[in-house]
């Protein structure tokens, strides 16, 4: 009866041991399965995060692109200026030899217009002069 009780106490132990381990391993089996899924989720926020470090390259390649492109536009531009302001300088360079080739030629016309007033003159007081003269007449005897 002993053995018997010995038995039975070690048999009710075994059991209450396995229903611990059982216990245990259901917990551990929930915290792998935690893990596990923690760590799928980590892997796709990982590939998501490659994926938009992935697009974010894209990206800066096309701004890089637009960026000389643009830098290329400005130097035309600015080209473009330089250009329209040596226009405007010989422009100007030739509005100034208008302006004197002008003024030179006010300045001939209203002489030309003196000399001519007083080549008049001089022609009316001929005529004044001359006209007390009388050409002998060309008649012919015939």
């Amino acid at each position: 009866a002993v053995v018997a009780d010995e038995v039975q106490r070690l048999a009710e132990r075994s059991s209450s041991a396995t229903k611990q381990i059982e216990t245990l391993v259901r917990a551990i089996q929930n915290d792998t399965n935690e893990a596990v899924i923690s760590m799928e989720q980590t892997t796709s926020e990982v590939v998501r995060g490659a994926r938009l470090a992935q697009d974010a390259g894209v990206a800066l390649g096309e701004i890089e692109g637009v960026s000389r492109v643009l830098a290329e536009l400005i130097e035309s531009i600015t080209d473009a200026a330089h250009q329209q302001a040596e226009s405007a300088g010989q422009i100007s360079q030739i509005m100034t030899v208008i302006q004197q080739t002008t003024s030179q030629t006010t300045s001939g016309t209203s002489a030309t217009a003196e000399s001519i007033g007083n080549l008049a003159k001089m022609a009316s007081e001929m005529r004044r002069s001359v006209s007390g003269f009388a050409l002998p007449s060309s008649k012919k005897a015939g």
